[in-house]
């Protein structure tokens, strides 16, 4: 399933993202990281991120929880999505 999570952190703690992201092992959480993005004109992190359960996406998502908020959206790609919704609306 495929998860956008969303970090935000303090400007003060860009050092610290920055040398947590470059420790972080993407094999050892179980998650195929797809992308990540950084918001240039904020604090933030854009990581799109497929998990086959909630215990594989935990364990990529846990070790930023002390240092910002993360949010996770469940994504799904649109024409897959138009399609469940035709098919559901009927």
């Amino acid at each position: 399933m495929l998860f956008m999570a969303v970090f935000q952190y303090d400007p003060s703690d860009r050092e610290e993202v920055i040398d947590r992201r470059l420790a972080f092992d993407k094999e050892k959480a179980g998650v195929n990281v797809i992308g990540e993005w950084f918001d240039l004109s904020g604090h933030r992190v854009f990581c799109l991120i497929e998990a086959e359960d909630e215990v594989h996406l935990a364990s990529a998502v846990f070790p930023w929880s002390g240092i910002g908020y993360v949010e996770i959206v469940p994504v799904m790609e649109m024409d897959k999505a138009i399609k469940l919704y035709k098919k559901l609306s009927k």
